[in-house]
């Protein structure tokens, strides 16, 4: 399929439609846009996104406003045009399965769920600042001279494609920092805690596949932190805390309370913990695992 100019609908634009077509940007880096909803000239695209009532890989079309679509996913989050883009195409742009399936869940589903009025957000008196905020403040403000709805589109566009890059990016450096925290359990003599000797995302691996009370890990910064590893994705809940009573302590009095000589700080929620050495961090770990 030789994909030359894509066709989505012309005034607001949507979180949806925008990050479909910076998927297909990515892929495709040459391809012409246009914004429009005249059948006549969208049907000369190659590709119609959002656009046109109809839903057929083969013919180019990537639309779901039409009551015969009910395309849905296994866990019944249907599909909108970035989930039907990022099903067909984004294979294309990623190094493995977990990879596209990490896409998808983090981001896309999200995306699509809101496209088609479902709310995932757990009600409460805080309302969270979504992606689909995000791409609704590139529209134009009502009182606002400027009202270019096509040039504020490819601004939005340009953010969501620097976001997918980066989300991707990560996404591809999973199955490679699976393989490194593997390796180090493994060979870990301690079966309550790991040595990490580089900042790598561990956090999803750890917490669905071993039964890891903390981390040893050095920082960006060149010190070493201590972290207690979550009961769950998403809970701020720890297997393990770290002692009470080295709650919000730092500097000397960290050090007068552990006897660690290096030691920085401790978090006053009790899930991490610095010190300036290796030594020190593990050394906090094994008096944490002391502690009832």
């Amino acid at each position: 399929m030789k994909i030359k100019i894509i066709a989505t609908h012309n005034g607001r634009f949507h979180t949806d439609e925008v990050f479909a077509i910076a998927i297909l940007k990515l892929v495709y880096k040459n391809i012409k846009i246009i914004r429009t909803r005249d059948k006549e000239e969208f049907l000369k695209a190659d590709l119609r996104v959002d656009v046109g009532r109809k839903y057929n890989y083969r013919t180019g079309d990537f639309d779901h406003h039409q009551n015969s679509f009910n395309k849905k996913r296994k866990n019944k989050i249907q599909y909108a045009s970035s989930g039907l883009i990022w099903k067909h195409f984004g294979k294309k742009l990623v190094n493995s399965k977990k990879a596209f399936f990490y896409i998808d869940e983090k981001l896309i589903q999200g995306i699509d769920a809101m496209d088609n009025g479902v709310d995932i957000y757990e009600k409460s008196s805080l309302r969270g600042y979504t992606l689909g905020n995000v791409i609704d403040s590139y529209l134009p403000i009502w009182d606002e001279k400027n009202q270019d709805r096509d040039k504020a589109f490819f601004k939005a566009l340009d953010f969501a494609i620097e976001l997918l890059k980066r989300e991707i990016k990560f996404a591809n450096s999973i199955k490679k920092a699976e393989e490194i925290l593997k390796n180090v359990i493994s060979k870990s003599k301690n079966k309550d805690y790991i040595i990490l000797e580089e900042n790598i995302p561990w956090n999803e691996y750890v917490i669905n596949n071993t039964k890891l009370k903390y981390i040893v890990e050095k920082n960006s910064s060149g010190f070493w932190s201590l972290y207690a590893v979550r009961v769950s994705l998403g809970s701020f809940e720890n297997r393990k805390n770290l002692p009470k009573k080295w709650a919000n302590l730092d500097g000397d009095n960290l050090v007068k309370e552990t006897g660690v000589k290096d030691a920085l700080f401790c978090h006053k929620n009790l899930f991490t913990a610095i010190c300036k050495s290796k030594e020190g961090a593990v050394k906090l770990a094994e008096l944490a695992l002391k502690e009832k």
